[in-house]
């Protein structure tokens, strides 16, 4: 049975996402774009600080050094994204956000937001050159954000038992759906590539909601026996949709949700792939998904009929994989990270290469491939657990 709920909106005035930051001379900036040669060298002197190679690199850093790192180069060399913009001033504030959740705007590629840990919704209009701070968005624990992919002024963002959304870039925030269960909490956003009025979301009860008119409203499609940890939609047919979950293995529905199939028995010894941390579908290949689970990465290229465990290096193949990401460019390059490396390959998994993380006091947990440029990555981090 469906359960449907219907949400009173409340509305956050916010920030607008060109920001009220103003420059110490000359005019205001209009427009999506902040830029200004004040910016720039400040952004200079400021990129100077957190650059850096893998193995080559004699600077030392003091204080934080998570937050975003970009490669231009496929990882021969980093670039700490560090700048943040906070009203009139600009600060090295971007090396402490702790990154949960990162997405790109389809329309725009420099337009990226990162849900995190602390500081809330964070964006970056410039290809993470600066970041700025959602500031009055009343939500400071993002779990998942999701860009509109045809109108970019259209954002959601979960924190704990809700859904926000904004329709103005960030001018405006309504409350787009909350659980009135306040132990729940939403931990995945996605909307449909094909057709945005259509929206799927998670919690950790396994819940599977959809929405069909922009977050109006909401219907429990199908409820799993654990946490939701992952959706994602086919790059080839959106009306099929993967869902990932802590234990309950993957469930997939062909039609958009009206019926769905599990994927348990399937696994056969492959371990625990049920409990599954990220659902990656092969950008090219429509047969092919990939799992990240507790125990690897798993692979199927028959559309879930059967399964193989892939080969990875092993020092972070067990249990410590956050993230895969498939170059959209060559669906045979690949990279994931965990907290103390980041691994590539350029034949779909048969040989694998580690390279140590830019950072040294977080750990990989959002990796993000260039949609035009393979040579572009984004790494997000989040500090390392003390033991």
């Amino acid at each position: 049975m469906k359960t449907t709920y219907h949400v009173q909106r409340t509305t956050y005035n916010v920030d607008r996402r060109d920001s009220n930051f103003k420059l110490p001379s000359g005019p205001e900036p209009s427009g999506r774009r902040l830029t200004s040669s004040f910016l720039s060298a400040v952004l200079v002197g400021l990129a100077l600080l957190g650059a850096g190679c893998f193995g080559s690199s004699t600077t030392t850093t003091a204080g934080p050094d998570g937050g975003v790192w970009k490669t231009s180069d496929h990882g021969v060399s980093w670039v700490h994204k560090i700048a943040l913009v906070t009203g009139p001033k600009i600060t090295a504030g971007a090396a402490s956000l702790s990154v949960q959740a990162m997405a790109m705007d389809k329309q725009d590629r420099n337009a990226i937001y990162l849900g995190t840990k602390g500081n809330g919704l964070v964006y970056s209009l410039d290809g993470g050159d600066s970041w700025t701070q959602m500031a009055k968005l009343d939500a400071a624990d993002i779990k998942s954000v999701s860009v509109d992919s045809k109108n970019q002024c259209t954002i959601y963002a979960t924190s704990l038992n809700k859904i926000y959304k904004t329709k103005t870039c960030g001018r405006v925030w309504d409350l787009a759906f909350f659980d009135p269960r306040t132990d729940k909490i939403i931990t995945q956003i996605v909307s449909d590539w094909f057709n945005p009025t259509i929206l799927y979301a998670g919690n950790n009860e396994g819940d599977i909601l959809k929405s069909s008119d922009e977050g109006a409203s909401w219907q429990v499609v199908k409820r799993a026996n654990a946490s939701v940890t992952s959706i994602v939609l086919s790059p080839q047919d959106s009306r099929v949709v993967y869902v990932g979950t802590e234990g309950d293995g993957l469930w997939k529905t062909l039609d958009a949700g009206m019926t769905w199939v599990q994927t348990r028995k399937e696994f056969g010894d492959i371990g625990d792939a049920r409990r599954i941390v990220k659902v990656v579908p092969d950008p090219v290949n429509a047969d092919r998904i990939y799992l990240v689970h507790r125990g690897g990465i798993a692979k199927t290229s028959d559309k879930g009929q059967t399964w193989q465990a892939m080969n990875l290096i092993g020092e972070i193949g067990e249990n410590l994989i956050a993230d895969l990401a498939i170059d959209p460019n060559s669906n045979q390059r690949m990279i994931y990270t965990g907290p103390t490396a980041l691994v590539f390959t350029s034949d779909a998994g048969q040989t694998w290469e580690a390279k140590k993380l830019p950072t040294t006091t977080s750990g990989g947990s959002t990796v993000m491939i260039d949609p035009k440029d393979g040579n572009i990555i984004y790494l997000g981090t989040l500090p390392r657990s003390k033991k």
